[in-house]
């Protein structure tokens, strides 16, 4: 009996999942088991469609950059003129970055050691990247490997809560801290940083809600996500989201306990991987611009391009985070062709460089475990 399954025999064990992924990775296969031929035609348009969208935002990317002086044969150039010893030191930037997250993912889950962490992480990464709207792949592909190590469905449902919470807090606290670095530099004047106050300090205070939920305090979140389901059956005239305040209830208290155990890992995880990351964009810039740049413009840049990796209609949010990051340290001085060099660098080893990687982890972890299935 092979290891991976058949189609029907892996949409009748997905039918038996009641996780939140498993029952939408369920959905998208029985609607494409069911499809008749005629809609083969209308899958293929779509996906024509989604190449022409990725190929006119990074052309759009390209544009921007061009419009504020810097020049992509010249950024390239820098690029491929870098020495061997130097490219070679950044790729072991990119990995302490990889096995800081690991932490945390492995914090999320007891008993999933670090090299299976970095494994799903990268595994999960490379599908996300080559696919639009992958992140539900890589989740289905996380679900697999997971299972196959003896976890249940609701750790791997409490793992994913834990693991995309701490995320979502360190994107949304970082744009206050890098706005106030700005203005603690004096890169930023305070008028010039007036525009951006409101929305950092909004995404500030969604984080501390979101934070202080995760330790306990569910209340002020609680009773946040009872007005949005209220607010949303107004403008919809019927009832939405009756049950919203008891899922987010539920969830919160599964998680609790294990955040509170795993308050220090997942603390110090998270905030290397920013560190990390912060390191490996400055190093980019320095190794293509040959001058050090400010640490407050790099972070800027770096929680720019973290923001818009977000944007989930291109692969990795290819095009839109190279674009935000290049007219971010454009806009603070920083020079137009060695930071569009640096930002094109920086995303070589966080977004392509994952790809080779996380497959060959993807297909060691397939092969291995393929071997006792058959016997």
């Amino acid at each position: 009996m092979p290891f991976w399954p058949s189609p029907a025999a892996w949409m009748r064990n997905l039918r038996q999942c009641r996780s939140v992924q498993a029952v939408m990775t369920e959905a998208v296969l029985e609607r494409e088991a069911s499809a008749p031929a005629a809609t083969a035609r209308t899958k293929k348009v779509r996906r024509a469609v989604l190449a022409v969208l990725v190929l006119a935002v990074a052309a759009w990317a390209i544009g921007r950059a061009s419009a504020a002086g810097a020049s992509l044969p010249a950024a390239l150039g820098l690029i491929g003129g870098l020495p061997w010893f130097e490219l070679l030191g950044l790729g072991c930037l990119w990995l302490t970055a990889v096995a800081l997250h690991a932490v945390v993912l492995a914090a999320a889950l007891p008993g999933l050691s670090h090299r299976r962490a970095v494994s799903m992480n990268l595994a999960g990464c490379a599908v996300s990247a080559v696919l639009p709207l992958g992140g539900l792949a890589g989740t289905a592909l996380n679900l697999a490997m997971v299972r196959s190590w003896g976890h249940g469905r609701l750790d791997f449902a409490r793992y994913l809560m834990v693991s995309k919470a701490c995320d979502v807090i360190a994107r949304l606290l970082m744009p206050a801290v890098a706005l106030a670095a700005l203005l603690a530099t004096g890169v930023l004047a305070p008028p010039a940083a007036g525009a951006w106050a409101p929305f950092a300090a909004v995404a500030f205070l969604a984080a501390a809600l979101l934070l202080w939920a995760l330790c306990g305090r569910a209340t002020p979140l609680l009773r946040l996500v009872e007005l949005t389901a209220r607010t949303a059956s107004r403008l919809a005239g019927r009832p939405v989201g009756a049950g919203w305040p008891a899922t987010v209830s539920e969830l919160l208290a599964s998680a609790g306990g294990l955040v509170r155990r795993r308050r220090p890992a997942l603390t110090l995880g998270t905030a290397g991987f920013w560190v990390a990351h912060g390191a490996l964009l400055w190093c980019c810039l320095l190794a293509v611009g040959r001058q050090p740049m400010p640490a407050a413009v790099v972070l800027a840049g770096l929680v720019a391009e973290r923001t818009l990796t977000l944007v989930v209609v291109t692969p990795g949010g290819a095009g839109p985070a190279e674009a935000g990051a290049v007219t971010v340290l454009i806009g603070l001085g920083a020079d137009p062709t060695g930071a569009l060099a640096g930002v094109l660098l920086f995303r070589a080893f966080v977004l392509v460089a994952a790809i080779p990687a996380g497959a060959a982890l993807g297909l060691g972890w397939w092969a291995a475990h393929r071997r006792p299935a058959r016997r």
